[in-house]
């Protein structure tokens, strides 16, 4: 059976390949930007820790920076989630046919498939944390010391994916309060939380050389700056988040899981509800104050699918064909868009409100940009923004991927603030290539002698533009004034 569950996850991985080879769409934004950090390798940076820069430095190493360097690891480590799935499920419940057909289900699941090719820090935090979450049931009731180091070991590689990993503490506590409470005497529970703890400490020394920024940086994520106004907006924005990235067709059947978990009293079952229920409970609470990002609690809720496909396989499979065939034909349109044009309905989905417009026109503008750069015949120029998200796409797809800036006006610090910036340019005859979604402001162009050139490219994608991007080149950079830091 085993070898049957190989061969169908291998052939979806293989099919990934594929897309990303030939779907005319780029790199998002962010994972440019982690592409980025891999080229500058160290501790740990702003925003997340530093285990995604070190597996994109790996998989471009052997692949080159392309867009399959760098989402072969998500395609790798959506494999791997498949099969873990079906291992883990086959481990609680002696029943190699609903392991099996667990580790189908989750194909149905939007933040699944999106984790499995856009290679973002929650896909390697959604692996590391299953194997946390296996690890951590294995030891609590075998007590064999081996299950506990691998769970110290895969809660350190899931902290090391994401800050967030740290609030597996939170179920895990809750879980042995209810069921096993003879194990916060067991010393092997401490000594896999010290294990875990060691994988902080590279972190914990970046963070005091750079001024405690990654800190700071959750800590505004999170609201802890934030005034005590109760927002319902955020909130309901959240929940329907929740409910978009795990389906609306199939959310209704994951709720009943839930409710069943706990009307059954099944200590398993239970636990694979705790997870998912903690930490979603935890990012509503907080998106009573702020806005949350729907993929935020996402990492968490792979233990719902697991135990959702344990109730729909027992008690309602039939019921559940329709749901999961509507699912599957939702993710088909979530992956390839255009289908929609080609069969009339672009109204559903027009390509303004497409969210995969984000992901098209950077390759173009990348040679755009590089024909200027010819055209200036000078090896004294740089090339920025004001956004991180523009400054890496330009280090991605200007050809020869040059080293990119980006000035401090008008937003947060950001990665980009605590590499070396634009001042070395000073006063040394530099031209600058600007790009930037808004026209050039004065405190840029006062930075330079003069406009040489400037234009606006534009992004068309399924037949519409999409997106305007005002780029200029300016002669003799002088200086920018910079805004200090002040908002993380």
């Amino acid at each position: 059976m085993f070898k049957k569950v190989l061969l169908f996850h291998i052939i979806v991985a293989v099919l990934r390949v594929l897309y990303v080879l030939y779907r005319d769409i780029d790199l998002s934004t962010e994972e440019a930007q982690y592409w980025l950090w891999s080229k500058h390798l160290d501790l740990s940076y702003y925003s997340k820790p530093p285990l995604i820069a070190y597996l994109n430095f790996i998989s471009t190493s052997i692949l080159g920076d392309t867009e399959i360097g760098v989402r072969i690891n998500a395609i790798i480590l959506g494999f791997l989630t498949a099969v873990a799935v079906y291992l883990f499920t086959k481990y609680m419940f002696k029943d190699e046919r609903l392991a099996f057909f667990s580790s189908i289900f989750i194909y149905f699941i939007p933040t699944y498939e999106i984790a499995s090719i856009i290679f973002l820090t929650d896909t390697p935090l959604a692996f590391f944390y299953l194997l946390l979450i296996c690890f951590f049931y294995k030891a609590v009731n075998s007590g064999k010391s081996t299950d506990w180091i691998l769970t110290g070991i895969f809660g350190g590689l899931a902290f090391y994916s994401k800050f967030s990993a740290v609030l597996f503490l939170i179920p895990a506590f809750i879980y042995i309060l209810l069921f096993k409470r003879e194990i916060f005497k067991e010393k092997w529970l401490y000594i896999s939380i010290s294990i875990a703890g060691l994988f902080t400490l590279p972190i914990i020394y970046w963070n005091i050389v750079n001024d405690f920024v990654s800190f700071k940086h959750v800590g505004k994520l999170a609201g802890a700056t934030e005034n005590s106004v109760i927002n319902l907006k955020h909130l309901g924005d959240y929940i329907l988040g929740q409910i978009g990235i795990n389906s609306p067709f199939l959310f209704p059947f994951m709720v009943y899981a839930i409710y069943r978990s706990f009307k059954d009293k099944d200590e398993k079952l239970i636990y694979l509800s705790l997870n998912g229920v903690v930490i979603f409970s935890f990012f509503m609470f907080i998106s009573l104050k702020k806005n949350v990002e729907a993929n935020w609690p996402a990492f968490a809720y792979v233990s719902l699918y697991i135990l959702t496909a344990y109730y729909i396989y027992k008690y309602h499979l039939k019921k559940a064909i329709i749901p999961m065939f509507l699912s599957t034909l939702g993710v088909i349109i979530l992956f390839y868009t255009p289908i929609l044009d080609k069969v009339s309905l672009t109204h559903i989905l027009p390509p303004k409100k497409d969210p995969t417009k984000r992901l098209v026109g950077w390759k173009d503008m990348g040679e755009v940009v590089y024909g200027e750069i010819i055209n200036l015949n000078t090896t004294k120029y740089f090339i920025f923004s004001d956004s991180y998200h523009i400054s890496s796409e330009l280090a991605f797809y200007v050809r020869g991927n040059p080293q990119t800036y980006c000035v401090r006006i008008d937003r947060r610090m950001n990665q980009f603030d605590l590499w070396e910036g634009v001042s070395k340019f000073e006063n040394k005859g530099y031209f600058g290539i600007y790009v930037a979604d808004h026209p050039i402001t004065d405190r840029v162009k006062n930075g330079f002698d003069e406009i040489s050139k400037e234009f606006v490219y534009k992004v068309k994608y399924r037949g519409e533009f999409v997106k305007d991007y005002y780029i200029y080149v300016l002669k003799n950079y002088r200086k920018i004034e910079e805004d200090p830091i002040t908002s993380f």
